[in-house]
């Protein structure tokens, strides 16, 4: 019991924007789910990406500039850069591969980019708050 309190700790460590690791990463799934895996048919997830992904070179553009609010996310909380740089290439990575008629649309049924970058900034904002709660901790001795 005291070991699942000391993991989940972190999520109540509150950020240089007000909000707290848990609020910050609620909005983030909420974004993520809806982009790759709002919708189920026979088993399959996908989302408005996959749907967006159909039209042509343009859905593809778009679904790309909305995952860069993954991006910003990472930048405006300051995470390690090599977040950004695992994020942005993600994004590209879906965008360009996206862009292909047919495998592209394929693609964004079980690439899930902007689940990956959730993933990503999960970790290293997990990270950040450790390391916040360890310093406090320190100060504190």
């Amino acid at each position: 019991m005291a070991r699942d309190i000391a993991d989940q700790a972190h999520l109540n460590v509150r950020l240089e924007n007000g909000r707290t690791v848990e609020e910050e990463l609620r909005r983030l799934g909420v974004f993520s789910r809806m982009l790759d895996s709002q919708f189920s048919v026979m088993g399959v997830r996908f989302g408005v990406d996959s749907l967006l992904g159909l039209v042509p070179v343009a859905g593809d553009v778009a679904t790309g500039i909305a995952g860069t609010y993954a991006l910003a996310t990472a930048i405006r909380l300051k995470l390690h850069p090599i977040a950004a740089v695992q994020i942005g290439w993600n994004l590209l990575f879906d965008t360009v591969i996206g862009a292909i008629p047919v495998l592209g649309d394929i693609f964004d049924f079980f690439f899930k980019s902007n689940t990956k970058n959730f993933k990503v900034i999960e970790k290293h904002l997990t990270r950040k708050a450790h390391r916040h709660l360890r310093d406090a901790a320190a100060t504190r001795a």
